[in-house]
């Protein structure tokens, strides 16, 4: 930008005016003047007028100290707002000039931004380099080829998704920053790009801005280093700095056979024509300067040499070796030939945003139909006065003569079909638009005119073209059909089909097509409407994507005839996802035209895919408890499960009841006579009591045999004659040959995530069980991977998700490494009727809300200390374990380095072969710090450790402040008293180890949750949180995870959040990632101290 001239009043008059100078000085003189900044040449101001929010005042020169002024009033420039910001300057301006002295100065601006600044801070708002936590949008920068020789600048926003990527995009002007309102996604250094943008006409315009010159380098740079810099789409990777890279000058041909000096650099690299050059690597997606052997200003001159035509190219190298001796190589040689031809038409329906005058507006696009001719193969734009034509093939310029009556006659017959210029459009008159570009009257009008205008023009000898940017799309169809069928070799899958057969064999979702149809004009559905339609040989139906699919008027007036129920409650979408989805269409089309196969078998699968539409049974008589509406519909999906045959996985979250619905679904069975043979549940060995316990309250009728503890074969014999029996997923393995001898009526597996790795041999055992039924329970149907969703599966209903490597195929590896979409979604559907799953804030609203604390403690002293040594040691470990076997193979190693890192943060008594007294620990002072001020509140407290050693040491601890406790470990043979005694409020604090006592408690006493030590999944913690967090908790619970600052503990955190993401692909469509120990988590993990 321009240097600023030295201010004075003479030359503020001059250049504003005096009615605007002596307001402006009397603004100045009262204090309206709120902020002042200047940064590179451009002038910022706040300046407060008769209203509430200040303008924003933004000044520059250009040459010869031309005066260059926005501002957001009324106006919008060269008024007293910017006369005030001036005298502001000129106040602050080193070396003032008399005239300053007869004006009174304000309050210091720096002490004034001082304010600003410590305002923010009081209300707790975020720095302006930093997004605020509420933020999503960004602003992005995208960049474009601009013809062959320049680089454009292109702003969007953005909103960023959870799972990673930015959605649909916006463009952004420039000009916007000039307003009074700055979004909250625009960062100060953002700002100062889009101002200097703005305020510099010479760099662009509203489409985009030529990065050239030391400007344009000032802003790519600026644009790199905000990491949010993408080459053609926001999916690109972020453009980042590289090393300096060496181009040679050589001549590059252009379309006209003309030459143009360029740097040569690779054919993924292009050449931004900065001062000095810059490259820019597509293919790396990195950028950074070019060696060019020239300085800046010479290699800028070089590069912006206008095209050299083909017979001066001589003279000129000739030129430039007189002042540059040897710095470019001699031009190519060509020869030139003549040629007549008649050319074809061609006509390109395409989208254009033309480029008018500066402005602060979105610019306005237009759908229009460009002309061309071809001229053997060279195509060009129409004009209506042609001149020569030139095509360059290989070592030749070939001139074509132009044919001014074969673009006269294209023109006549575009007019004939309604097109007209786009020049004659009053919004475009403003604009240098070429004139090969003709509209219609309304784009409405574009669908009929594609419809019957396009195969006119083709009779004619047109070639038309669609243009992926074009919102219209004609296709044609020549048959409809709907078909409901059972296939793939098994009754649990379907085939539906209700589809547009295209000419071109493409088969089109109709129930989509004419849904979304439906919701765009619902008075469709009327029967004037419907006898408009069947009046009309061929209608333009539109299909997603902006294409229209041509049919006839009476076929689509019967379809929607038939299908009227169904879109007008909005249904007709989401019955086309799967077959038990799509099954719904079979009502709406019985007795009609449209024929319809289907099966009884089919109908059930129906109601099976919609929890509500399932038929609601008869609660048995002995059930001792009152269920809640989402217990009853679970009830009767396992009870139709089992009148189909089939088998499913019963997800609610933890606490919603899971173990009072399987039980009840079970009395049922007795109740009418189906419980010929016992039902086997098995469970982790915590979950024994509670089943017990839950069976003799609320099933009393049901009698429940338990085999565990030393003697339960004694109780062998006795299994045939009870209803339940109960075991443990450790016992299975050892009394295998008696459970697999007894046939059962219905196997339950309780927190069935044991049985995740199928090899394992509770997993093998457990599908050689003979049972009539089967049933998987848990809270967490996948915690890591997809493999542990299919090893439920593969249990319950064999080969439905086909077997392990096909699975991981089909659908592992595409979801989990490549984020695939569209195989989420067909798994989703698939798994979805046999998956039942509903969270606490779907059916327990009533449920008191979960507050999460961070409390972090630095550690120091000789604790830090031990701390780097060990995370020094064990990762020269895992790098050489790493080294030799792979990272796959290094995982236990991983695991072990990370219990020993993970120690020393909680005690570093917890280390084993110290050979020095260990130092105290940070974070038990903390908790000892916080437990007896909990206590004095009333407060309930769980307090979870992964460490049974850790949970002695805290015992120690307690006792020693004389706080009354209970505790639970693995070591614990009665479960049930302690539990007891922390329920009654006898004691204020239940110690837990996390694997012992992180299912199968009910806790609602508890108010307070402490996690001492964090693991990497965050499923576990969720579980062991869950024991407070409940049906029949009714205070609110808080819980707070203790961390030590900087260490492996906070990256475990950090971790904690991608895991989240993958344990709810199968309930939602968000995508997720394998949770493996990747390289760069372990140098995360093993990060020194921050």
């Amino acid at each position: 930008m321009a240097e600023w001239p030295v201010i004075s009043e003479k030359r503020i008059q001059q250049w504003l005016g005096s009615i605007y100078s002596a307001r402006g000085k009397s603004y100045f003189q009262q204090g309206h003047v709120l902020q002042l900044e200047m940064d590179d040449g451009l002038l910022m101001a706040k300046v407060r007028g008769g209203g509430v929010t200040p303008y924003q005042v933004h000044v520059r020169f250009g040459n010869h100290e031309a005066l260059v002024s926005s501002c957001s009033c009324p106006i919008g420039g060269e008024c007293k707002h910017v006369a005030a910001a001036l005298y502001a300057w000129m106040e602050e301006q080193d070396g003032a000039h008399e005239e300053q002295a007869a004006v009174a100065a304000p309050a210091p601006f720096a002490f004034a931004q001082w304010l600003g600044a410590l305002d923010q801070v009081r209300d707790g708002k975020p720095s302006h380099d930093e997004f605020p936590d509420s933020t999503r949008q960004r602003l992005l920068f995208i960049l474009h080829q601009d013809g062959e020789r320049n680089v454009r600048l292109q702003f969007i926003v953005a909103r960023m998704l959870k799972g990673g990527g930015y959605g649909k995009a916006t463009p952004y002007n420039a000009a916007n920053i000039l307003g009074s309102h700055t979004p909250q996604y625009i960062l100060s250094s953002d700002e100062r790009i889009l101002r200097e943008v703005a305020m510099d006409r010479s760099l662009g315009s509203l489409h985009g801005y030529r990065l050239q010159g030391e400007d344009g380098l000032r802003i790519f740079k600026r644009v790199v280093a905000s990491g949010r810099c993408h080459w053609q789409s926001k999916e690109a990777p972020a453009i980042r700095q590289g090393e300096k890279r060496h181009g040679e000058w050589r001549w590059q041909l252009d379309g006209r056979g003309d030459q143009y000096l360029t740097l040569a650099m690779s054919a993924e690299e292009i050449v931004v024509p900065t001062s000095p050059p810059w490259y820019l690597d597509l293919h790396k997606g990195v950028c950074g300067p070019i060696e060019s052997g020239q300085p800046a200003s010479v290699a800028e001159i070089l590069l912006n040499m206008p095209a050299v035509e083909l017979d001066c190219a001589d003279e000129v190298l000739a030129s430039v070796n007189r002042q540059l001796p040897g710095a470019v190589p001699a031009p190519h040689r060509l020869l030139h030939e003549h040629r007549r031809v008649r050319p074809l038409p061609l006509l390109r329906l395409t989208t254009i945003r033309p480029e008018t005058r500066w402005s602060y507006r979105n610019p306005e696009q237009f759908h229009v139909a460009s002309l061309y001719l071809d001229y053997d193969g060279m195509r060009v734009p129409y004009t209506s006065s042609p001149k020569s034509i030139r095509s360059i093939r290989g070592d030749r310029v070939i001139d074509f003569s132009p044919d001014s009556v074969a673009h006269a006659e294209a023109v006549d017959a575009l007019s004939a079909t309604g097109l007209f210029p786009l020049q004659e459009h009053r919004t475009a008159a403003a604009a240098d638009i070429d004139e090969n570009h003709f509209i219609l009257t309304d784009d409405d009008q574009w669908p009929d005119w594609m419809l019957y205008e396009t195969p006119t023009l083709e009779e004619q000898g047109f070639r038309v073209e669609v243009m992926d940017d074009f919102p219209y799309r004609m296709e044609t169809a020549k048959n409809w059909h709907l078909q409901l069928a059972e296939g793939g070799g098994s009754r649990l899958m379907g085939q539906a089909m209700f589809t547009a057969t295209l000419h071109d064999g493409e088969e089109v979702d109709l129930i989509d097509v004419l849904a979304r149809w439906v919701g765009s004009q619902p008075n469709l559905l009327s029967e004037s409407s419907l006898a408009s339609i069947r009046e009309q040989a061929s209608i333009a139906l539109p299909m997603p994507g902006g294409r229209f699919l041509a049919a006839p008027g009476e076929a689509i007036a019967n379809i929607l005839h038939y299908m009227l129920d169904l879109f007008a409650s909005g249904s007709g979408a989401e019955a086309k996802l799967s077959v038990p989805q799509m099954l719904a269409l079979e009502k709406q089309f019985e007795g009609g035209d449209v024929q319809v196969s289907t099966t009884a078998w089919l109908r059930q699968m129906r109601q099976l895919a919609d929890i509500g539409s399932v038929p609601d049974c008869t609660l048995p008589v002995g059930l001792k408890a009152t269920l809640r509406d989402y217990q009853h519909e679970g009830v009767n999906w396992m009870q139709m499960l089992c009148r189909m045959q089939l088998a499913g996985i019963l997800a609610d979250d933890m606490g919603l009841g899971k173990t009072i619905q399987a039980l009840t679904h079970i009395l049922i069975e007795k109740e009418e006579g189906r419980l010929q043979q016992p039902a086997l549940v098995i469970a982790p060995t915590s979950l024994m009591h509670n089943w017990r316990r839950e069976a003799g309250k609320f099933t009393p009728d049901l009698s429940v045999l338990v085999l565990h503890g030393p003697d339960r074969a004694l109780r062998f014999g006795e299994i045939s004659s009870h209803d339940v029996v109960l075991t443990t997923y450790p016992l299975l393995v050892r009394d295998f040959e008696v459970l697999e001898a007894q046939p059962w009526h219905l196997l339950i597996l309780d927190e069935a995530q044991y049985i995740k790795n199928a090899g394992s041999k509770a997993a093998q055992r457990v599908r050689r069980l003979h049972a009539s039924h089967k049933l998987c329970m848990t809270g967490t149907p996948m915690e890591n991977h997809l493999g542990e969703l299919w090893a439920q599966f593969d249990f319950l209903m064999p080969g439905y998700l086909h077997d392990k490597r096909l699975f991981s195929r089909v659908f592992r590896k595409p979801i989990e490494l490549q984020g695939d979409q569209a195989r989420q979604e067909a798994l989703h559907i698939r798994v979805r009727p046999f998956l039942l799953r509903r969270s606490k804030d779907q059916v327990a609203l009533e449920l008191p809300p979960k507050t999460e604390i961070i409390r972090s403690v630095e550690m120091e002293g000789a604790q830090r200390e031990l701390y780097e040594s060990v995370r020094l040691a064990m990762q020269k470990r895992v790098r050489d374990a790493v080294a030799s076997m792979g990272v796959a193979q290094s995982q236990i190693v991983v695991l072990d380095a990370l219990m020993k890192m993970r120690q020393v943060c909680c005690d570093p008594r917890l280390m084993s072969g110290l050979q020095v007294k260990p130092p105290a620990s940070a974070k038990l002072a903390m908790l000892l710090e916080m437990l007896p001020e909990m206590i004095e509140e009333g407060r309930q407290i769980l307090l979870f450790s992964q460490f049974t050693s850790m949970l002695k040491l805290i015992e120690e601890a307690v006792s020693g402040l004389g706080i009354e406790y209970v505790k639970l470990t693995g070591q614990t043979r009665d479960r049930e008293l302690p539990v007891e005694r922390f329920q009654r409020g006898e004691v204020p604090l239940f110690l837990i180890s996390l694997k012992a006592g992180g299912v199968g408690l009910n806790l609602t006493a508890a108010d307070t949750v402490i996690h001492y030590d964090p693991w990497w999944n965050p499923a576990v913690e969720a579980q062991a949180t869950d024991r407070a967090h409940r049906i029949g908790q009714d205070k609110a619970v808080f819980v707070y995870k203790l961390l030590t600052e900087g260490t492996v503990e906070e990256r475990i955190l950090e971790m904690q959040e991608r895991k989240r993401e993958l344990a709810n692909i199968i309930q939602q469509q968000g995508g997720g990632q394998a949770p493996l120990w990747t390289p760069e988590d372990m140098e995360s993990l093993f990060a020194p101290l921050s």
